[in-house]
């Protein structure tokens, strides 16, 4: 790593050498000096009233320093966690319905794993024992876990704010010109698509430490969270405080996928809780149990979905019906997935002038949905694959020919679509012709000729996708030269396994021509930036990489004056490339590593430029705020081989091209595609999170029940990048990779299974597909 990095070349992972020798920093390596540790009992009732609650005993244990009910919690003033919903209304006007959420249950317990009652001992140990001396007596309540059973009118009503457990609903598109459409189409389908409950499951579960400083009036919150500013702002507000006296940090995150972005109780519990023992830290780590129970859920949708085409099989309109199961609460986002999430999107890189999405958001005894990777934009994906795929085999086109005569054409663009979109560059029919190729789908008639000769039955389909980036609009980075010759970097965008560590400390590298090696990065800290906008929506180098590219171009400025002041020569004649800045008139050049020694010794820099005592000239921190959001989009292809005999589905290929715009480490863009396709293969074949119906009880709340993928159920993955149609709306061009897989991945496995049971007049099998749904399919059961 003493060698300069070049933007668009495959660079190790710094951090790899910390994570595989064991020397990464977790919330669960982080002792503190006297450090208490909490457990929380939580509801093991889907739906009930709290008649009575007992924690005398648990008081009374050894070790235990104290315990928190719910409404002592509510008794102490604190506020609700909010949500940051940004529907606010209904299409009617009407405000939408936001139930308090408080961070321990006050009277009644919504679902399994609610927490209900605090307790803080000197070990965990003494924690768990106490906490099972917790008595609580419980009126059960009929639960509804379902959301299309909750908006039936006899359906048990969780909150009095949210009549017929409705949270909102939501419209958007043009509704006159879809109705025409479809009034005057040759044809109409329509197709009920399910988008299964699943969990993100990230390695490390959730965990924080909370801590009280009586003597300045702040606390400090360590915490597994991918998303530290933001959500140090909504703590302190609960906790009354300014967030000036809120330090939120996080330590290595193993793992989020958009679960740890979310606000969650435990971390203003033990605040409150270190307040109450003398300011003593304290500690929660969350058991595999808890983390399926309480951490938040992701996708469950159902949807009806209807398009419109003319005989020779151009599409004429595209109509959405959703309704969103958000859980219990509003949750962070409350309602954003099934609306604004998945409305965005609908259409996929297809050339509708007509779209209409409606959704409505309901409240059942299950757990919060939030974002989960991708937040809406796979859903609408499925959407439109899963529908284009039903009418090209009910109407007998070609399932290939009918995406393609239908892509938004290159010479159309910027195109904006009926959701609002602009999508201003791409080519659609290049990314799915490479696609093919790279698949070898013109030797595919031979290898299912091969496969059904060994009594197996070959399936292939491709999934062209687009999606958008998201997340907050504005990021900071912060460059400090120090006199030890290295360069701090901190910056607000966060990594939980992605890269970053490498990528933006790369991105610094190339442009002002300094070794890795000397390049110190720093993240999620609030001490260290004053905004920061956290890990989701594909912004990291989005945002975080065009906020250190900003910082470098002011920094490239000021090395040019001191650069001509050490040399004698004028700013307007200097140039600078690879770490040298060179007199273009005389040929004196001198190097960046010279130009950062005298930018910390105020005698040898110009009079214009001043410096503070212990600082560096070229010390810089800039903002970058986002203009307009991109629209990374590809196509993606499986191959299937089903077992007739068993219905056992395996993927056998899977091939990727991905328009992600500039890329600036293609290793670590390969690894989000990755990473995307076998969540999305998790979803599509064997992730369901199941609740029983009427009493709320989860049913998939272990990995002996809930169906993670493994390493053998991966295929071979062949991935390719287009990389001609850069966007314009950002300066390194780049246009987010995280989320591609989970957009391709599920429509591509999902209609090569159909592609592969077409001689039994299969049309339509649900997510998760398994070997059981397929058996019954081909024998009509």
């Amino acid at each position: 790593m003493t060698a300069i990095a070049r933007f668009g070349a495959s660079q190790l992972r710094i951090e790899d050498d910390r994570f595989l020798t064991g020397a990464g920093r977790y919330i669960d390596d982080i002792v503190l000096p006297d450090m208490a540790h909490a457990v929380l009992v939580r509801s093991d009732r889907g739906h009930a009233r709290i008649r009575s609650l007992d924690v005398a005993h648990a008081r009374a244990a050894d070790g235990v320093l104290l315990v928190v009910t719910g409404p002592e919690w509510a008794a102490a003033g604190y506020k609700p966690i909010p949500t940051k919903n940004p529907v606010r209304k209904f299409r009617d006007g009407r405000p939408f319905a936001e139930p308090a959420r408080h961070c321990l249950a006050v009277d009644t317990v919504r679902h399994v794993g609610e927490p209900v009652v605090l307790v803080v001992a000197e070990t965990r140990e003494q924690a768990v024992a106490a906490s099972e001396l917790v008595s609580i007596n419980y009126d059960d309540l009929d639960a509804v876990v379902h959301q299309s059973a909750a908006i039936e009118p006899a359906a048990p009503e969780l909150w009095q704010v949210a009549p017929g457990n409705i949270c909102v609903d939501f419209e958007l598109g043009n509704r006159a010109e879809v109705e025409a459409a479809f009034a005057s189409a040759d044809h109409v389908v329509t197709l009920e698509v399910v988008n299964n409950r699943v969990l993100s499951v990230p390695m490390e579960p959730r965990g924080c430490i909370g801590q009280w400083d009586a003597a300045n009036g702040s606390a400090t919150i360590w915490n597994s969270s991918q998303n530290i500013h933001a959500n140090r702002d909504v703590f302190a507000d609960m906790l009354g405080l300014d967030k000036a006296k809120l330090r939120h940090l996080a330590p290595d995150v193993g793992g989020g996928f958009g679960a740890k972005n979310c606000l969650y109780p435990e971390p203003p519990l033990l605040v409150h809780a270190s307040r109450l023992i003398g300011g003593r830290p304290v500690k929660w780590v969350a058991t595999r149990t808890e983390s399926f129970t309480s951490d938040a859920h992701g996708r469950d949708q159902v949807s009806t979905v209807s398009l419109a085409l003319d005989n020779d099989g151009t599409f004429r309109a595209l109509k959405v019906a959703t309704n969103g199961n958000i859980g219990a609460c509003c949750g962070t986002m409350g309602a954003f997935t099934p609306t604004n999430g998945s409305a965005r999107t609908q259409g996929g890189p297809y050339a509708f002038k007509a779209m209409l999405y409606e959704a409505t958001a309901v409240f059942t005894n299950t757990v919060q949905t939030d974002p989960y990777r991708g937040a809406g934009r796979p859903e609408a994906s499925f959407h439109i694959e899963r529908i284009v795929e039903h009418a090209a085999r009910t109407l007998g086109f070609d399932p290939i020919a009918l995406r393609r005569q239908n892509l938004i054409p290159t010479s159309a663009l910027p195109w904006k679509t009926p959701m609002g979109l602009l999508v201003d560059s791409g080519n659609f029919q290049r990314v799915l012709d490479d696609t093919l190729k790279l698949a070898g789908h013109d030797s595919l008639a031979t290898r299912k000729a091969a496969a059904k000769a060994k009594g197996k039955r070959i399936g292939f389909a491709i999934a062209p996708y687009l999606e958008c980036s998201g997340g907050q609009p504005t990021e900071e980075a912060r460059v400090t030269f120090r006199a030890d010759g290295t360069v701090g970097l901190a910056v607000g965008s966060q990594s939980t396994g992605m890269g970053h560590e490498t990528a933006l400390s790369q991105i610094l590298s190339a442009r002002l021509g300094i070794p890795l090696a000397r390049i110190r990065y720093a993240q999620a800290d609030t001490a260290l930036t004053r905004i920061g906008g956290g890990h989701g929506g594909s912004r990291g180098i989005e945002l975080g990489g065009n906020a250190v590219m900003k910082a470098a171009d002011t920094i490239e400025g000021k090395v040019r004056v001191i650069a001509a002041h050490l040399l004698n020569s004028r700013a307007d004649d200097m140039e600078f490339a690879d770490g040298v800045a060179r007199d273009r008139t005389t040929g004196q050049s001198v190097t960046i590593a010279e130009v950062i020694r005298a930018a910390g010794d105020p005698a040898r820099l110009p009079a214009a430029i001043g410096v503070a005592a212990d600082a560096s000239a070229l010390d810089t921190t800039e903002v970058y705020e986002r203009q307009q959001i991109t629209i990374p989009n590809g196509c993606h292809a499986a191959e299937v081989e089903v077992d007739p005999e068993t219905g056992f589905v395996k993927v056998v290929g899977f091939w990727a091209v991905d328009d992600f715009g500039r890329i600036v480490n293609p290793m670590l863009a390969d690894g989000q595609v990755m990473g995307g396709i076998a969540q999305g293969l998790g979803q599509a074949l064997f992730e369901q999170v199941v609740y029983e119906p009427g009493s709320g009880q989860l049913l998939t709340a272990s990995f002996m029940d809930y169906t993670m993928p493994r390493a053998d159920d991966m295929p071979p993955l062949d991935i390719a990048y287009f990389e001609d149609a850069p966007t314009t709306h950002n300066p390194i061009g780049s246009k987010g990779a995280g989320e591609a897989g989970c957009c391709g991945a599920p429509p591509a496995i999902v209609n090569a299974v159909i592609d592969a049971l077409a001689e039994w007049g299969v049309t339509h099998i649900d997510m998760p597909v398994t070997p059981e749904k397929v058996w019954r399919a081909i024998n009509g059961r």
